[in-house]
């Protein structure tokens, strides 16, 4: 019995992935950075309004994600995406809100369903994280395909990081 296999060609991931890290890399390394800023702000604030205030869970959560959606901008716009000169209120602080404001929605969503069988404050943080991580990848992919759009070539020439 003679088994014929078909062979195709393999297509190399390697050489996409070196592409994607020259042009995303150094990029990628300043939002991971910036988030886990806001990520220690946004978890410190929700441990204390807790904890120390004893507020509620979802009370807690929208402090949090005022409070550090605030840092959370400024870096992005600054650091990241190294964009100057006067902050657009329309194509900028609207848009980043916006998406800040989808991120608390799920955020609070899923505390309050959390919040009806456990009142556990690490559970609660684990809730917060876990909700907040859904939606960072679709986050980076908006404010760099969308709204701070550069090339590529544009933040490898720029040496004032």
């Amino acid at each position: 019995m003679v088994v014929t296999v078909a062979c195709t060609a393999v297509t190399p991931t390697i050489a996409p992935n070196r592409d994607f890290i020259a042009a995303h890399g150094e990029k990628l390394l300043r939002y991971c950075g910036v988030s886990v800023v806001n990520v220690l702000l946004g978890q410190g604030l929700l441990a204390l309004c807790l904890v120390v205030v004893g507020l509620g869970g979802v009370v807690s959560q929208v402090i949090a994600a005022s409070v550090s959606a605030i840092p959370a901008y400024l870096l992005s716009r600054r650091w990241v995406w190294k964009q100057r000169g006067p902050d657009s209120f329309r194509s900028e602080v609207l848009p980043f809100w916006t998406m800040a404001l989808i991120g608390l929605v799920f955020a609070v969503s899923a505390i309050a369903v959390v919040e009806r069988f456990t009142d556990s404050t690490p559970v609660l943080m684990a809730t917060s994280l876990a909700a907040y991580g859904v939606v960072w990848i679709a986050k980076y992919v908006v404010l760099d395909k969308i709204m701070w759009h550069t090339p590529a070539a544009a933040g490898a020439d720029d040496s004032s990081t």
